[in-house]
């Protein structure tokens, strides 16, 4: 009997987003028992057929045991499965587009030592399970994906926007599965077979909601690829209407390669940051070139640590290519004026970890390693680096000096194997601070970079040739590099912390004029006037009041009698009022007049916007002195001073406080960008160069940059690499600053925008060394995974 799949109508590409993702989230929850029942129907059967090709009784007596707890509990996962997809879909939903960057199904490096061996085999089989599930869906998920993502009105592919990914089926099954009182080897028995029923499953789902999606008419969208350079570049649908399928680019990539059986598991890792191989005996001819050259490194050392029994030479200081070239390297700074001729002197970038050839420094090293404990821990040092040299943030030079380090922090991992473990050794944070202070330069020829990668050789290259005996020798190096950088940075920043003090008493004014503002729309009379001196008084007069009552140190209740002044105001742009005592209202406006003027200047209000105020009072006051009934004045645009670019055809309102007005000399003083420059504002004239590719391609909410963040922004049509640093204390204002100290500030509107337009990109929300560092627990979990053992 055949499956089938029952379907709700699909979305017309009328539909709204949200529409779309509530519909094809009920299409997930009424199959959800169906399809769950049919999983486990088909994992009984796996496990029946298991049974009966049983060779051994402790094969037959597991498989018997695994068959007959999944006959017993069935139907209570069937039972509970629906409100585990539902919580799971709800949670995925509520994240929205703040999704966090950490996947259930990854271990982060970090993570690592507060997990016990229950945990790490836990991860294992979570990660093991969706290596099955992937490989089951991969086709009919990338043309889902291309499909969801168009009818909810992306421009692009966009996977996590899809609430059907498989994720999120098997952390539901996981979820239920892991509630069950059975045993760990019952639960790895389900899981595996578990999972490779779901892809089927899921492969059908997938397929009849491609076929009602494009029965109502969407047209699938472009997929993003990431280069081998690392430029993004957006695929196309074939003719066919057909997705491509990449996998990788669906953060479902597993790689297909096995290692056999590798060195560096999970469990290794875990244990060796917890120190358990510290003390761990060598084995006796690690240093030998085997009898069998087949024979992998890791099952050379599953072999020979059973047998410690004899001892092992004294390992020598690491010979190292870069014993010749970093000194020429130097030599060279004396006279060079390219930073490329110093770089090549580096060499070329070597092979990836693990495949070094015989006579590379990182190979010689590693072949003395004594004992699982520095093995391992070269392991990870050399992954770490080849991460770090790869990632593509940094420019090429930064990464070929950070090869040319490899083989100190080889030393330092026999000496001190923990040190990546610790955000704070020495050497961890050298690297880390080489690495984001480089993330300052956007090309070698950008200005400060040459002089950057001077210090760097100065004071950093000798740890090259190096022998190295402690975390000393890095710190020391650290200290020198910050003293040199603090050289510098103490002229920019005196720049930026006036940007910041200018920044700081916009916020404050504009959120005591916010109050004001609301307090002059409650007065009775302000509806009698015409709206665009409502908005006026609401807007650049309340920021007037504010900045006279933050000015004041006398403590008057009305500094610069301001506030005296509306009620007078409202009073003279009422003709029908004014007619009546036109002697009152002659003697009223020059000093009304003259208050104005020198309440406007205090705030520096723009020359036109001031003469501008002048001339529409001009008008309603002129009404005064002609008979007949009141004729409507003329609203110039530039009256409606403070108000949003979309208030002009509603009614006045009070400022709101998540939109700051800035001055125009504390603009100057800031680099304030106002929201009419942005790049839509500015027209399709003005054709920017193509972004940097290093920078995320996909925009990423205004609320997830945090202080400290790299980012390519785009000025006047040219890129220009910032660094977020500061956000004011009400969340509305941001100011960035380059390395040459140009500063940039703007509120959290035209942040939000640009950042939506792709006229400002995140270089990356995690470091460059904590990115490489759980790329190498990556590396051990799908070692682990691929392990025969």
């Amino acid at each position: 009997m055949a499956l089938t799949h029952t379907t709700l109508p699909a979305p017309a590409p009328t539909d709204s987003p949200a529409a779309t993702q509530q519909r094809i989230v009920q299409i997930a929850l009424a199959q959800a028992r169906p399809v769950v029942e049919r999983v486990i129907e088909a994992t009984r059967v796996s496990l029946q057929a298991r049974l009966d090709s049983a060779r051994t009784p402790g094969e037959h007596h597991a498989m018997q045991e695994a068959r007959q707890q999944l006959v017993r509990l069935a139907s209570v996962m069937a039972d509970r499965y629906p409100d585990a997809l539902r919580k799971a879909l709800d949670q995925d939903t509520a994240q929205g587009d703040d999704k966090p960057t950490r996947s259930l199904f990854t271990v982060h490096f970090d993570d690592l030592e507060l997990m016990d061996e229950a945990q790490i085999n836990d991860s294992v089989e979570r990660a093991r399970a969706r290596q099955v599930l992937i490989a089951a869906v991969e086709g009919p998920l990338a043309d889902l994906d291309a499909l969801v993502c168009a009818a909810q009105g992306l421009s692009r592919v966009q996977p996590e926007h899809n609430p059907l990914r498989p994720d999120v089926f098997l952390q539901a099954l996981q979820s239920v599965v892991s509630q069950m009182q059975v045993t760990p080897q019952v639960r790895h028995d389900w899981v595996g077979l578990m999972a490779q029923a779901l892809g089927a499953e899921l492969c059908s789902l997938y397929l009849a909601q491609i076929d009602q999606l494009k029965q109502s008419g969407v047209k699938p969208v472009g997929y993003a690829m990431r280069q081998a350079t690392g430029e993004v570049v957006f695929v196309a649908p074939a003719d066919a209407g057909t997705s491509p399928g990449f996998a990788a680019d669906n953060d479902l990539y597993v790689s297909s390669t096995s290692t056999g059986d590798p060195l560096l598991t999970l469990d290794r890792l875990r244990r060796l940051l917890l120190g358990e191989f510290n003390d761990a005996p060598a084995p006796a001819d690690m240093h030998a070139s085997g009898d069998n050259p087949q024979e992998s490194f890791a099952d050379r050392f599953d072999r020979e640590f059973e047998h410690p029994s004899q001892g092992l030479p004294q390992i020598d200081p690491p010979a190292t290519d870069f014993a010749m070239t970093v000194p020429a390297a130097f030599e060279a700074l004396q006279e060079m004026n390219q930073v490329g001729q110093m770089m090549e002197r580096l060499g070329t970038p070597r092979a990836p970890a693990g495949n070094d050839a015989d006579g590379s420094p990182a190979a010689a090293q590693r072949a003395q390693a004594q004992g699982l404990g520095q093995a391992l821990s070269m392991e990870v040092v050399a992954l770490m680096v080849d991460n770090i040299a790869r990632d593509t943030r940094l420019l090429w030079p930064v990464q070929q000096f950070i090869r040319a380090l490899e083989p100190a922090l080889m030393q330092l991992a026999l000496a001190d194997p923990r040190f990546f473990s610790h955000k704070e050794h020495a050497a961890r944070r050298l690297l880390q601070d080489i690495t984001d202070r480089s993330q300052a330069f956007n090309s070698p020829e950008a200005p400060g970079f040459q002089s950057f990668m001077r210090s760097l050789m100065h004071i950093a290259g000798p740890l090259a040739t190096a022998t190295i005996d402690s975390a000393d020798d890095f710190e020391q190096v650290l200290q020198q590099l910050h003293a040199k950088w603090a050289e510098k940075d103490q002229a920019l920043k005196q720049e930026r912390l006036r940007a910041i003090e200018a920044l700081q008493h916009a916020e404050q004014r504009h959120l005591l004029a916010a109050q004001i503002s609301r307090e002059i729309w409650l007065l009775p009379d302000i509806g009698k006037v015409p709206d665009a001196i409502s908005r006026f008084l609401l807007g650049a007069w309340a920021q007037v009041m504010a900045e006279a009552r933050l000015s004041d140190k006398s403590g008057t209740t009305d500094p610069g009698r301001y506030q005296e002044l509306v009620d007078a105001l409202i009073w003279s742009v009422q003709p029908e009022l004014t007619r009546a005592n036109t002697g009152q209202l002659a003697r009223l406006l020059p000093k009304l007049l003259a208050k104005l003027r020198e309440g406007l200047a205090s705030i520096d209000y723009p020359a036109d916007r001031t003469e501008a105020v002048f001339e529409l009072l001009m008008q309603l006051h002129q009404q005064a002195f002609k008979p007949g009934p009141r004729v409507a004045a003329p609203a110039p645009a530039a009256a409606a001073t403070f108000a949003t670019p979309a208030a002009e055809p509603q009614q006045p309102a009070p400022l709101d406080d998540d939109d700051p007005w800035v001055a125009p000399s504390e603009a100057r003083e800031s680099g304030y960008i106002d929201i009419s420059q942005s790049p839509e504002s500015e027209g399709a004239d003005t054709a920017p160069e193509a972004a940097p590719s290093s920078a995320a391609p996909l925009p990423l909410p205004a609320a997830t940059i945090t202080v400290g963040t790299w980012v390519n922004l785009q000025v006047a049509g040219q890129w220009e690499r910032t660094q977020l640093s500061w956000i004011g204390s009400h969340g509305n204002l941001f100011l960035f600053t380059s390395a040459a100290g140009r500063t940039q500030s703007m509120t959290l509107r035209l942040l939000d925008r640009l950042l939506q337009q792709g006229a400002m990109q995140v270089l990356s929300e995690h470091t460059v060394v904590d990115n490489a560092l759980d790329a190498v627990a990556q590396t051990a979990m799908q070692n682990s995974v691929e392990s025969r053992h």
